[in-house]
């Protein structure tokens, strides 16, 4: 029996997500890892909160398997986003919540399961990697050319075949940063589609719509701590659900799956917000400098973000260039390429002295790109 060849067929059409470590990274440069200033991730420069690292210090049971339902940070989240706890699931991060969505929806016979996933690209490609391995059809509808969600493509396309989907919209999306409007949400809610709404970066832009799940049975908001808490290297994130899956949810989803430090950590973070919410006001006010920083740089096109990120579009030169010219500097930026991301780049908000260091660093690839174009004519 050759094993591999029982692999099952959509594993195939699948791309692995290995980014390079941070210390790869800095082997890779010749240079120290406390030397990289690394704005690829969208994580928070400034890591957790005194007092998730005083719980995190403090945490002695490891010993002991972790509450397999997160009960008390599942109560404090609940007051957090102002909804009853019984709407609350906790998880293993955002990502084992988008795929314990879409297992409880899994298509395994007539008339059981949903069969197709709509995604809007350019977005979080987890959405279309777990509705591949759920074994649904991945519809992609692009977004427009503004990245707002082409809500009229979306509109006809349920019209003409009226079977329920799932559909995935971040808000604000990433990478570019926008927030979806309420009227745009209200026309998805009003569709045979079971909507989740991803806000991992909603703390930086207000507007969460968690409080609009106990109204609707078609709606899920997914949150998460890895980016405004700064845990992400801990994995917490959470669900508000209709009341009508939380049975089946619980029924389906791992035992323990939020590790007891993680749980701690999270809890932690919620009984004393403040230092938080200084954080995110922080990282808010830089990334506002830095947009108009960057609206200065020739051959850069950057578009407002209401997230902890800013995207841009280079007009000068090449991404292969740049990535080599900013990684000389020691700074590690996401870029992409692709439908709807051609020549394209995102950064994430630093500390001040980051982020100064990355506009002068750009600054200084555009006036070479610049001077070598006019020195060509």
């Amino acid at each position: 029996m050759n094993v591999a060849d029982l692999i099952a067929s959509r594993v195939a059409s699948l791309q692995e997500y290995a980014p390079e470590p941070l210390e790869e990274t800095a082997r890779r440069l010749g240079r120290p890892v406390a030397g990289l200033i690394k704005a690829d991730a969208n994580e928070n420069p400034y890591g957790p909160t005194p007092a998730a690292l005083e719980a995190l210090a403090a945490y002695d049971q490891y010993h002991r398997y972790p509450d397999p339902i997160s009960r008390q940070l599942a109560s404090a989240i609940a007051e957090y986003v102002g909804v009853p706890s019984e709407h609350i699931l906790v998880g293993n991060g955002s990502d084992e919540l988008i795929d314990l969505i879409l297992r409880l929806f899994r298509p395994d016979g007539p008339g059981k399961g949903i069969g197709e996933l709509i995604d809007c690209p350019p977005t979080f490609g987890m959405y279309g990697f777990y509705g591949a391995t759920n074994d649904m059809q991945v519809v992609a509808i692009p977004r427009r050319a503004d990245y707002g969600v082409d809500i009229d493509a979306i509109v006809g396309h349920c019209k003409g075949d009226c079977r329920p989907r799932i559909l995935f919209v971040a808000s604000p999306n990433n990478p570019d940063g926008q927030l979806l409007p309420d009227e745009v949400l209200d026309r998805l809610l009003a569709l045979p589609l079971l909507v989740v709404l991803d806000e991992a970066y909603v703390e930086f832009a207000g507007g969460s719509r968690a409080s609009w799940v106990p109204q609707y049975q078609n709606l899920i908001v997914l949150r998460t701590f890895s980016k405004w808490a700064g845990l992400a290297g801990l994995r917490v994130g959470y669900g508000v659900f209709p009341s009508a899956l939380m049975p089946s949810l619980w029924r389906l989803k791992s035992p323990y799956n939020v590790n007891g430090p993680a749980q701690a950590a999270a809890l932690a973070t919620l009984r004393d917000l403040e230092p938080a919410r200084m954080v995110i006001e922080a990282i808010k006010r830089d990334r506002d400098w830095m947009y108009q920083q960057l609206q200065g740089v020739p051959g850069l096109l950057a578009f407002p973000s209401t997230a902890n990120y800013i995207s841009c579009r280079l007009q000068v030169g090449t991404l292969a260039e740049l990535r080599a010219h900013m990684e000389r500097e020691g700074i590690l930026l996401r870029y992409y390429g692709g439908p709807g991301l051609e020549q394209c780049l995102r950064i994430s908000v630093g500390t001040p002295e980051q982020n100064r260091a990355i506009v002068t660093a750009l600054e200084a690839y555009a006036r070479n790109e610049m001077r070598s174009g006019q020195e060509q004519e």
